[in-house]
């Protein structure tokens, strides 16, 4: 059968199509000045774009394809190269290639990497992976293998991803990498100084002692003062599947793709997971800031803001609005509750603080006033201690009398800082991201307390960001810098020209320059805080946030919808800040979060629905078995994807956790009926001198089947004291030691031979341990016993969640507080005549209950003196003398102060040029309007 002939006019308009093509692929020029190797003239053509590479260093991904194609057909390169100035990048070009190899036009050029202060190695290739070496031009960074899937990543999982999230996503890999799959990564962080056993053994550098030194390894013998940016490392792929690593002399051989493998000591893989999108809104703000650049987009910004401005503060002229209702909605309430008594400060502790002095008057109802957050359904709170949050609200313009702050404040002496950095933000001087997660360890989680924005994106400004030991960016001089000391403190202050970071840094968190310093407004003279384009009046309301460091030391975050920058500065003046940073700014951006972590089935009662609009509850991602409650500071918000810091996040933020601190929960009596006071923790009357409490004592009768029997128990905070061997007697604590806590005496207390080998208990760099050896130099004894407790009668173990020592003793019949000299001799009495065997299994039982894996085993108890004159039972007693006594005095525990004090203000001319340095997300005007950013 014959197939149809094809119509004249058809078949005359497929010739007029084919003639055409070949004439326009005869007469296509050959890009880049008509040279005929590809290479060479991509090379010009990069050239043009402002790109300087070589030949050498482009790799084809697609060869040329032979056949007839009119058209050209379209293939990849990536190429090595730098814009003038700056280190080198790899960029994905899409070309269009003749059959014969001849680029005929490039469609796109997409930079891979954009790292700020990292040279990357010519990659190799192999099929569809890509992989390369970062290496640093900063001596405090790591370098970084990175390996690319060209093919696409996979698309992001998971119920909590919406069909418009998908959709957002594709979007934005289309628009970073041309392709709406994007392209799959992976990063292996490399340190071959790292060993592959246990940490060094040197506390002041982040040895076994340091708990920030867990997983990050120690340095080799041979390699250990060789910093790692020094190290020449090289990557190959091999085989099917296989990525190569050579580094220092040590070789590692990781899949190809996506599959979990063990990893030696030197090298860290960072988490591929990806996190959601923004919220429609600052998502599209962000796509159309790539299209139109970031200068227009302010100027856009600045004209909505501006005109919003001008009809909220006319409508407030009309009205008279003083911003109460909206403010009781914020809140969660109807109406503005009554002011009530402020919750007086407690003395020995210092507080809560003193209510904030209204800066707009007349003051609302409950205006400056802190209000408790903490011991209920979404705010967990230490036991025995006052909530660790505060909060309130203040006005902070007079001009506009509805603009409100909302202040969360925390005791940073109960509350821990920690920095995150995202998988997105900020973008490593050598690629490498964050995790963007909080630890998924049950340790970590079931301290959550809550979460907040950090600072702008690097792109604005590229300001320093360290998180766990990990450098993402390096400091900025002049910068204003939150820090985390390796000990937990958190510290406020402004970097020196001196862009070393200390040995005692674990992280830091860098934005612009302080907004407030010692109560006073912008002391460095900034005349630009985000928001606005060059040359506009830096008076733009949105949401803005920051945090400080108060006069009393307490750290405080603060939030306003719809706020000037002098407006927030005011906020911070009116909260007392010794030290005040800006951090992000614009809704959906930022905010902060509470949150109650825990075991499914142990979240307290709610008692009534969630209020879905700032309140939450679900599965606690990668910890199973754990679920979480959040709520946001105000009901009214923007912050987007809530919950957000509970999940894995793109940009970098700080979470907050409760500090190891007494006294602690109550022990459950055992013994029916219960007798007063039993099981409950004592910290008042005892020689604390200072907060948070260095002791705490109980008493409690362990055994249902003997009611008689009783044991004194004593609690010690290792990060509270400083531990040091009695010389002489009566001899006064060292030079420089805090007051006396206690004095410890231990008289030859192990129960005998035979009964199993000898430990001790050694206290060093603020933490005990249980061990035969000191653990390290210069760690402390405080006293010797048996592994075995077969003739026990007192016993001391280390606490393994917290560290606290909890030291038992046998104590004879009575009521709770009742003294017994017979069972709390000084270190001269004769031990115990009556002993019981059952009391040895008894102790170790109690011990092994309250989590101490690590415990020892006395034939007679410790001669205790509090305070160096008082015993467990509240008698008077001399104090323990003897080689073998210990005296504890108080150390300063972790909270939070001032750091870089001695570091001048200095005028623009000084400040300006120096924070320039090393910005190259894109090209800006030399003006100071552009240089930082508004997120």
């Amino acid at each position: 059968m014959q197939s149809p002939k094809t119509p004249p006019l058809r078949r005359e308009r497929i010739g007029i199509i084919v003639l055409c093509a070949a004439a326009a692929a005869a007469m296509a020029p050959d890009v880049g000045g008509g040279a005929r190797d590809r290479s060479a003239a991509l090379v010009a053509e990069l050239a043009e774009q402002g790109i300087a590479a070589a030949s050498g260093d482009v790799v084809w991904v697609d060869p040329p394809r032979e056949g007839f194609r009119p058209l050209g057909a379209r293939a990849r390169a990536v190429a090595r190269g730098a814009v003038r100035g700056e280190p080198t990048d790899l960029y994905l070009v899409d070309t269009r290639l003749s059959p014969e190899g001849v680029l005929l036009d490039v469609s796109g050029i997409h930079n891979l990497t954009e790292t700020s202060g990292a040279d990357e190695s010519k990659p190799v290739l192999r099929r569809e992976a890509l992989a390369y070496v970062s290496r640093p031009l900063i001596e405090a960074a790591s370098p970084t293998v990175h390996v690319l899937d060209l093919d696409g990543q996979a698309p992001p999982g998971g119920a909590d991803w919406s069909p418009l999230e998908r959709l957002q996503h594709a979007i934005t890999s289309w628009q970073t990498t041309g392709r709406l799959r994007g392209i799959g990564r992976r990063t292996f962080v490399i340190d071959p100084a790292r060993s592959e056993g246990p940490a060094a053994e040197d506390p002041g550098a982040g040895g076994a002692e340091d708990p920030a030194a867990e997983g990050r390894g120690a340095a080799a013998p041979d390699e250990g003062r060789r910093p790692a940016s020094a190290v020449d490392v090289a990557v190959a792929l091999e085989g099917d599947g296989e990525v190569v690593v050579r580094a220092g002399g040590r070789e590692a051989h990781l899949p190809l793709r996506g599959a979990d493998a063990p990893l030696p000591a030197w090298i860290r893989a960072e988490s591929f997971e990806i996190a959601r999108p923004g919220n429609l809104v600052t998502w599209a703000v962000d796509r159309v800031r790539l299209v139109i650049g970031d200068a227009a987009m302010q100027t856009v910004k600045a004209v909505a803001f501006t005109a919003l401005d001008f009809v909220l503060r006319n409508k407030e002229a009309v009205t008279g609005d003083t911003g109460a209702e909206d403010i009781a909605a914020d809140l969660g309430q109807t109406a503005l509750d009554p002011p009530v008594r402020q919750i007086p400060i407690d003395p020995e502790i210092g507080w809560p603080p003193a209510p904030l002095e209204p800066w707009v008057t007349p003051a609302l109802p409950g205006e400056g006033q802190w209000k408790p957050q903490g011991g209920d359904a979404f705010v967990r709170k230490l036991d025995g201690l006052p909530p660790a949050f505060m909060t309130t609200f203040i006005r902070a313009d007079r001009s506009r009398k509805a603009t409100r702050v909302y202040i969360a404040l925390w005791d940073p002496r109960q509350v821990e800082l920690h920095m995150m950095a995202g998988t997105v933000e900020p973008k490593g001087a050598t690629g490498e991201a964050g995790p963007g997660l909080i630890p998924r360890t049950p340790e970590v989680m079931k301290r959550v307390v809550a979460a907040s924005n950090a600072g702008f994106q690097a792109m604005h400004g590229e300001f320093g960001m360290m998180a766990d030991g990990v450098m993402y960016l390096p400091p900025k001089p002049y910068a204003a810098t939150v820090a985390v000391r390796r000990d937990g403190s958190t510290l406020f202050g402004t970097w020196s020209e001196d862009e070393t970071v200390p040995e005692w840094m674990l992280s830091y968190r860098q934005n612009m320059t302080v907004m407030v310093q010692d109560e006073k407004w912008n002391p460095f003279g900034r005349t630009w805080w985000g928001g606005t384009p060059p040359g506009w009046a830096d008076k733009t309301h949105t949401v803005r946030t920051g945090i400080c460091l108060t006069r009393e030391r307490f750290v405080a975050y603060f939030y306003g919808a719809d706020v000037s920058p002098e407006a927030l500065s005011q906020a911070m003046i009116q909260a007392r800040c010794s030290y005040g940073i800006a951090l992000d700014m614009n809704a959906g951006h930022s905010g902060l979060e509470f949150y109650h972590v825990a075991p499914s089935g142990e979240l307290p009662a709610l008692g009534r629905p969630l209020q879905g609009e700032w309140e939450a509850e679900g599965d606690v991602s990668g910890l199973s078995g754990y679920r979480f409650r959040g709520r946001r500071l105000i009901r009214g918000m923007g912050l987007m994807n809530f919950p957000r810091y509970i999940r894995r996040e793109a940009r970098d933020f700080f979470y907050m956790t409760l500090r190891h601190l007494l006294p602690g929960p109550p022990l459950a009596p055992r013994a029916a009926p219960a007798e007063a006071g039993e099981g409950v923790w004592r910290t008042q009357g005892l020689p604390q001198h200072g907060f948070p409490y260095a002791l705490a004592i109980t008493e409690i009768r362990p055994d249902p089947a003997r009611p008689g029997v009783r044991l004194r128990v004593l609690k010690v905070d290792p990060r509270t004291v400083a531990a040091a061997p009695l010389s002489e007697p009566g001899a006064p604590p060292p030079a420089g030691a805090g007051a006396v806590v206690a004095v410890l005496g231990d008289g030859g207390s192990a129960p005998g031979a035979g009964q199993g080998g000898a430990s001790s208990i050694w206290h060093s760099a603020g933490a005990f341990s249980a061990s035969p050896t000191p653990p390290v130099r210069g760690a402390v004894r405080i006293a010797t016993g048996a592994d075995s407790s077969a003739g026990a009668v007192a016993a001391l173990g280390v606490n393994d969640e917290d560290g606290m020592l909890i030291y038992v003793e046998r104590a004879a019949a009575g009521p709770p507080g009742a003294p017994d000299a017979a069972l709390s001799p000084d270190a001269s009495a004769p031990p115990p005549t009556r002993v019981d065997p059952r009391d040895a299994k008894l102790l170790q039982d109690f011990l092994a209950g309250l989590g101490c894996s690590s415990r020892i085993y006395l034939a007679r108890p410790l001669s205790v003196a509090l305070g160096g004159d008082t015993d467990l039972a509240g008698a008077a007693v001399h104090a323990p003398s003897g080689p073998r006594a210990v005296r504890l005095t108080r150390a300063e525990a972790p909270g939070a102060g001032r750091m870089f004090e001695s570091t001048p203000i200095v005028p623009h001319s000084v400040w300006y040029p120096l924070q320039q340095k090393r910005v190259r997300y894109f090209k800006k005007p030399k003006k100071e309007e552009t240089a930082d950013g508004d997120h």
